[in-house]
C-alpha cells in the first residue's frame, strides 16, 4: 500500500518519536511511505550532523529555528493566526504530493486548525486516518485564543476522516462528549516504542556504562530519574521539595534525561535543599541516545502527568525493564498495574509518591520482577508495529 504521512510537528522529542515510530512500523509491514512535513522536520531522516557525540541534539537548522522562535515567542493570538494560515503553504506542498504519489491512504498527525489533508481526501475519495494528540477539548500547555474557529474546524475534520486514532480512553471520551464524535470512528492506541530502538537494540557494555556514569558524575549510588521536555505540569520542583529528606537519607542520585522550562526552578529547589550535587539534567538528547541513558536508572519516576495523555516516557521506561513510580491517572492505569508492572500513588500526592519510592527500593527482588513484567507487557502490546496493524485492521473493517 502507498501511504502519505503528513504532520506539522518539529519532529523532535516525544512527537518525533511517535512520527518516526509509525512511519517505521508501516514500512516494516511492507508499505511504501512518503512523509510530508516542514523542511528539516522528518525524524526518519535525522542525520548524524544533527547529533553531537554525547547524544545531545545540535542547534536546529534555520527553518526549524524560525518555527521554534515563532512558537516560543509569538503572542497566542498571533500564533493562532499562524496555525490557521499554515493551511496555505500546506496546500501548496500537500496537494501536489497527493496528485503525484496517488496514495491509497493518507495518515495525518493532527494539529489545531489544520484542515487541508482531510478536506482534500474527502474530495478525492482517498481514505484518511487522523491521529489526534492535541485538541480543543483537552487542557493544553498553550492557551487557546481562536477557540470558536478551532472547535469548528476540528469538528469538521473529525467528521470527514475515515478513522480517528487517539492515545487514551479518557481522550476518546472527551472527543466524543466535547465534539460529538461517533465512538465507532475512534480507536485508542496508547503511546508505544520502536522495536528497533528499545527492544532489539543491544544494551551498553559494562565498560560503556561506566564511562557514561563517569561523564555524568554518577558514582556508586542508586539512580532515579525521568525523561522528557520538562514543563510545569510534570511537577519536578514539587517532587524535589517533598522527597528531599529521603533523597539525602538514601543517597540517591536524580538524573533528568532531557531539559525544559522548569529546569531553573527545579535546580533552585535543589540548591535550597542542599541537593545540587545529587541532581543532573542531561540537556535534550537525540531519541537514539535515550535508551543508553535510561540504562543508568535503577527506578524511573513520573511525578505528575495529565488526565488525558499516555506518557511516552512511561512506555519507554517499561521497555527498558525499569520499575516505574507513577500517578494513578486513568491513561496510566490502562497500562500499569500496581505491584505487577509498576508502583502507583494517588495523583498530586507527593508524600505518597515518596512512600511509593521507598516501597520500591525496600524490595530489590520485587523491583527486578516488576521491571521484567513491564517489559513483557510492552513487547506484547505496546509497539508501533502492533499499533500500525491495529489501524490498518480497523480501517479495513470500516471499508466492509
Amino acid at each position: 500500500m502507498k501511504i502519505l504521512y503528513t504532520h506539522r510537528t518539529q519532529g523532535q522529542g516525544a512527537e518525533g518519536a511517535h512520527v518516526a515510530g509509525m512511519v517505521e512500523a508501516f514500512r516494516s509491514l511492507g508499505h511504501e511511505v512518503t512523509v510530508d512535513c516542514l523542511p528539516g522536520s522528518d525524524p526518519t531522516l535525522r542525520s548524524a550532523a544533527d547529533v553531537q557525540p554525547e547524544g545531545l541534539v545540535s542547534a536546529p537548522r534555520w527553518p526549524r529555528r524560525l518555527i521554534l522562535a515563532l512558537s516560543r515567542h509569538s503572542p497566542q493570538w498571533l500564533f493562532g493566526m499562524l496555525e490557521l494560515l499554515y493551511n496555505v503553504p500546506l496546500a501548496l506542498r500537500f496537494l501536489p504530493k497527493l496528485w503525484r504519489h496517488k496514495p491509497e491512504l493518507v495518515y495525518e498527525r493532527y494539529s489545531l486548525c489544520t484542515f487541508v489533508p482531510s478536506l482534500a481526501c474527502r474530495l478525492w475519495g482517498v481514505p484518511h486516518v487522523l491521529e489526534v494528540n492535541d485538541s480543543v477539548v483537552i487542557e493544553r500547555s498553550r492557551p487557546l485564543k481562536l477557540a470558536r474557529t478551532s472547535r469548528f474546524i476540528e469538528r469538521r475534520v473529525l467528521g470527514w476522516t475515515r478513522l480517528s486514532v487517539t492515545i487514551s480512553q479518557q481522550f476518546k471520551t472527551q472527543l466524543a462528549q466535547g465534539l460529538g464524535v461517533d465512538t465507532g470512528k475512534l480507536l485508542v492506541c496508547p503511546n508505544a516504542v520502536s522495536r528497533r530502538r528499545f527492544i532489539e537494540r543491544p544494551r551498553l557494555s559494562p565498560e560503556a556504562l561506566d564511562a557514561l556514569r563517569a561523564r555524568l558524575g554518577i558514582a556508586g549510588r542508586p539512580v532515579i530519574g525521568s525523561a522528557g521536555q520538562f514543563v510545569a505540569w510534570h511537577g519536578l520542583p514539587e517532587f524535589l521539595s517533598a522527597a528531599a529528606g529521603y533523597l539525602r537519607q538514601a543517597n540517591l542520585f536524580v538524573l533528568f534525561i532531557g531539559d525544559g522550562p522548569t529546569r531553573e526552578a527545579t535546580m533552585a529547589v535543589a540548591r535550597e535543599q542542599g541537593l545540587e550535587s545529587q541532581i543532573r539534567f542531561t540537556g535534550m538528547l537525540a531519541h537514539e541516545a535515550v535508551p543508553d541513558h535510561l540504562q543508568l536508572l535503577d527506578v524511573a519516576i513520573i511525578p505528575r502527568s495529565n488526565i488525558h495523555g499516555s506518557p511516552m516516557k512511561l512506555i519507554e521506561f517499561m521497555a527498558m525493564r525499569l520499575p516505574v513510580v507513577a500517578p494513578a491517572l486513568p491513561p496510566i492505569l490502562e497500562v500499569l498495574r500496581d505491584g505487577e508492572t509498576g508502583f502507583l500513588f494517588p495523583y498530586d500526592d507527593m508524600p505518597a509518591m515518596v512512600r511509593a519510592l521507598e516501597r520500591c527500593f525496600a524490595d530489590p527482588e520485587r523491583m527486578h520482577r516488576v521491571g521484567n513484567s513491564a517489559r513483557d507487557y510492552v513487547v506484547k502490546h505496546l509497539t508501533w508495529d502492533a499499533h500500525a496493524l491495529q489501524v490498518l485492521h480497523r480501517l479495513s473493517m470500516a471499508d466492509v
